[in-house]
């Protein structure tokens, strides 16, 4: 009998991998990563013009010193001041000078010397009268002579003559103001109340029409504040605020609308956290910012590019803690000394044109 033939299994043939399909898989997971990487570099690209738009420049010096000194050493007198802040000049030359520790308004001639004052502390714990004050903190000029002073504690804006009678106050339910420390006036007299507990500006027409409330509290962006101090006013109505807590200056444009337009960071304030920073504007639109944890001012343009930097640690009299900021006028910088109870005027200084 024949044997039985075994049966061979065939193992069918490997068949070959398409070097196409793998291609395309390498070329897939290329694509991924390629966008992957793209997404990455997106968000840094973003991240570096946020830090090269609001970093800290190299400091540019501006040579200047100081020619007058009011005031000084506390002493017991009429003239004397006590914690100066806010500064305001007169269409007349007078300044105005909010002297928080003696709770009243000090007004010296254009040549620095003492005229008179006005108002008086409250009763602790009482509603305050017309006139008297709890921490007057910010003082403004309006284009007729009025004087318009912050009162803090009283969460009110006086009005006065020139001569300082009671003329109005804004405050109570209607404007809700919390500790305001700051008043800016424009050419048509509405008041621009830095609203500070609220970090908010209250603008007020003349008759005490509330037409517009800008900011809120915020981290900063579009606007929005952590304790407003500093207004300052351009020729034509640009709104600058010292955001205290977040360390910059915003800008907001003119009534009606007052729309946000841009902030800026200032690095002194980034430094050293800011006391009570105040603003002014030149004639030139530029801005400068008091840093009183420095003993600085800093320039910036219309457009908020920084442009200099008055370093009060280098004059002959050297600066404490600048807090008001005005020009009179024939131009001259003064500034409040909050730690040292006096005015310093500088000279004429010359700042770099813009890069």
């Amino acid at each position: 009998m024949a044997p039985k033939k075994r049966k061979v299994s065939r193992i069918p043939p490997r068949r070959p991998v398409s070097r196409r399909g793998a291609g395309g898989r390498r070329a897939r997971r290329g694509r991924r990563v390629a966008l992957g990487f793209l997404a990455v570099l997106m968000v840094a690209v973003g991240l570096a013009f946020l830090y090269l738009a609001n970093r800290s420049p190299a400091e540019i010096p501006v040579p200047s010193s100081v020619t007058q000194v009011v005031g000084g050493p506390l002493k017991n007198g009429t003239a004397s001041l006590d914690s100066p802040r806010g500064i305001a000049f007169a269409p007349d030359g007078d300044l105005y000078v909010a002297d928080l520790g003696h709770s009243r308004v000090a007004v010296f001639g254009p040549d620095g010397s003492f005229k008179f004052a006005f108002g008086s502390a409250g009763p602790a714990g009482g509603a305050d009268k017309p006139g008297q004050f709890n921490e007057p903190s910010g003082v403004a000029v309006g284009p007729h002579g009025s004087v318009y002073v912050a009162d803090a504690w009283n969460g009110r804006i006086q009005k006065f003559s020139p001569r300082g009678r009671p003329l109005a106050e804004f405050g109570g339910p209607r404007y809700s103001f919390y500790s305001p420390r700051t008043v800016a006036v424009d050419g048509r007299g509405n008041i621009y109340v830095g609203d500070t507990g609220n970090s908010e500006v209250k603008v007020i027409d003349p008759s005490g029409k509330l037409l517009k409330t800008l900011g809120g509290v915020g981290g900063g962006s579009g606007g929005y504040s952590r304790e407003v101090f500093g207004i300052a006013l351009d020729a034509r109505g640009d709104i600058f605020v010292a955001d205290h807590g977040n360390h910059r200056i915003h800008e907001f444009g003119p009534l009606p609308g007052c729309a946000w337009v841009r902030d800026r960071k200032v690095p002194g304030w980034e430094e050293a956290d800011p006391f009570w920073p105040e603003l002014a504007v030149d004639r030139q639109g530029l801005v400068y910012a008091g840093d009183s944890g420095n003993g600085k001012v800093w320039i910036y343009g219309p457009d908020l590019k920084y442009r200099g930097t008055l370093d009060g640690r280098a004059w002959a009299a050297p600066l404490e803690a600048p807090v008001g900021l005005a020009f009179d006028r024939a131009g001259a910088l003064w500034i409040s000394d909050m730690a040292d109870n006096r005015l310093l005027k500088l000279g004429p200084f010359a700042i770099p044109a813009s890069r």
